[in-house]
């Protein structure tokens, strides 16, 4: 018996044994070396510079199983294709089909740039290009760059870069390029594989990726000449600007019992109204960048006003229309909701004030109709009231600025400012509230200096701007040979030069009907660390 007990357990062992091995789950092995090679192709159709190629499919595989991370996007191929193509992913490559046949005696390249991955750490097969010619020879020029933003001295990624046959008529919002590379990370392109001859470059940012520059919504770079191609060219250096000349034109009006609105497509600068009735004059202001606003003064419901708009773009070009204004009903209950009123000072208050220029902004919501000068106190730090005058005071055409400019050079720790309710009045009866505020005087022990000298021979305009990290002008002069910025906060800041060829007090930026590049920016290099009471000089431009 106990023979037949032993041979029993041993019996149930083995069977409990090989249940457990059949349910175990299989595993990878844990440990060992991370995977870091890319995949490399094992097999590609047609064979890289093969000549006299008249397939219609292009074949590429790996030693391993990869992933194909958006072909469409990723693959670039040169010259732009006539047809299109289909795609097969496969375990270990992919497999293009095309609808049309490739050109004849022409050299085509692909570049799949970050396309193919391997499954297991996605490390990128980086470097897979594809060559080959329809005909007997390769074409082999190269042409070479690097694409910034002017107004950051930044590289810009991702931008395409197109090589367009020379013609006269070439207008790259409706022609796509021959040949185009996108930029990378550095803003750097390479256009290889060119063949010799006539071209024009442009460079665009292409949100759509459908290769023509769509001009309201993408920024443009340009190479100004035609450049005649018979060796590589490099170091191209272009630069990107939005040249949107689009002209303006109204978007839509609308009115309540109290305003009529217009918007219109293009920011404004200045706005003009002319009523074709003197008597149906009517107070108006620009409200935001492309809107005005036209008050119901005269209270008129019934009939409608005609007026003649004319508005200034950033371009300073003029767009003038006619327009009907009908104000809704007056409503019965009470007479329409208003616009509320309101008044913005700079400095705010606590802000020190420079004793070399004490004085206010006032940027109102509504047009000021009258106003009290009694009512205004301007108190230095002994409590003496410095008086304000009528020639203190500058205002914009609209009346919603106000700047005011006082003596207060015998204050020596603060300036006061007191203005009681009822100060200000605006052409709806709005009034301002009660408004207090304190200044101390500006310490010049908690602000650095900066400063430098343009050498300017040719005597072109020019504009120096002091930017903050955010490239936001903190400070700017103009035409000031040896420059300086006064009472610049301890921070971080770029400096910046501006060739202002046509002396109008801003940067252009180019025009492509007119071939006119962007107007030339200078930046120092480096970006400067200043210090409170420091004093940091020697940042010198020359302006060629």
């Amino acid at each position: 018996m106990r023979i037949k007990h032993i041979v029993l357990i041993s019996f149930l062992s083995l069977m409990i044994a090989e249940m457990l091995l059949s349910c175990a789950q299989i595993v990878a092995p844990t440990g060992g070396k991370k995977d870091t090679l890319a995949p490399t192709i094992v097999k590609i159709i047609p064979e890289n510079q093969t000549k006299n190629f008249k397939g219609k499919q292009i074949e590429i595989l790996f030693n391993e199983y990869v992933s194909v991370d958006n072909i469409q996007q990723q693959l670039s191929i040169t010259p732009n294709l006539e047809g299109t193509y289909e795609t097969k992913i496969m375990p270990k490559g992919a497999r293009l089909t095309f609808d049309k046949p490739f050109k004849d005696n022409t050299t085509y390249s692909f570049n799949f740039r970050n396309t193919f991955k391997d499954k297991n750490e996605s490390n990128i097969a980086k470097n897979i290009r594809l060559v080959f010619s329809t005909g007997k020879i390769i074409d082999s020029l190269k042409v070479s760059g690097k694409v910034k933003n002017p107004l950051t001295n930044k590289p810009m990624m991702d931008v395409s870069v197109g090589m367009y046959f020379y013609s006269d008529t070439l207008n790259p919002k409706k022609i796509k390029p021959y040949y185009f590379m996108k930029t990378d990370s550095s803003g750097i392109f390479t256009i290889e594989n060119v063949a010799s001859g006539k071209y024009r470059i442009f460079a665009v940012t292409d949100a759509n990726n459908n290769l023509l520059y769509d001009e309201a919504k993408e920024n443009l770079g340009i190479i100004r000449d035609t450049i005649t191609l018979k060796s590589n060219l490099e170091n191209l250096e272009i630069n990107m600007a939005k040249m949107e000349k689009i002209p303006n034109k109204v978007l839509k009006a609308r009115t309540t019992s109290n305003y009529a609105y217009i918007d219109y497509n293009r920011g404004i600068k200045s706005v003009k109204i002319n009523f074709t009735d003197k008597k149906d004059s009517m107070v108006y202001q620009q409200t935001e960048a492309r809107s005005i606003r036209v008050f119901n003064t005269n209270q008129v419901y019934s009939d409608t006003v005609k007026v003649k708009i004319s508005v200034t773009d950033s371009l300073d070009r003029v767009f003038t229309h006619e327009q009907k204004i009908k104000f809704k009903e007056k409503p019965k209950k009470n007479d329409g909701v208003k616009d509320e009123f309101s008044m913005k000072p700079k400095p705010t208050n606590g802000e020190d004030i420079d004793l070399k220029e004490v004085g206010y902004t006032f940027t109102f919501t509504k047009p000021i109709k009258n106003y009290d000068l009694n009512k205004i106190e301007f108190m230095n730090d002994t409590l003496v009231r410095l008086p304000v005058t009528e020639k203190d005071l500058k205002w914009n055409s609209e009346k919603t600025e106000l700047k005011i400019k006082v003596d207060g050079k015998k204050a020596r720790e603060f300036v006061r400012l007191k203005m009681p309710k009822g100060t200000f009045i605006s052409v709806e009866n709005d009034s301002t509230t009660n408004f207090i505020a304190n200044h101390p005087i500006r310490d010049p022990e908690k602000y650095g200096i900066l400063s430098g000298e343009v050498k300017n021979p040719k005597k072109k305009g020019f504009i120096v701007q002091l930017l903050d990290e955010q490239y936001q002008v903190v400070q700017k002069v103009d035409n000031i040979l040896k420059y300086e910025f006064a009472f610049v906060k301890a921070g971080m800041y770029y400096i910046r030069l501006i060739v202002d060829e046509n002396r109008n007090e801003r940067w252009d930026s180019g025009d492509l009907e007119k071939n006119i590049l962007p107007e030339k920016i200078m930046f120092i290099k480096d970006k400067i660390k200043l210090k409170q009471n420091f004093e940091l000089t020697g940042y010198d431009f020359v302006i060629e």
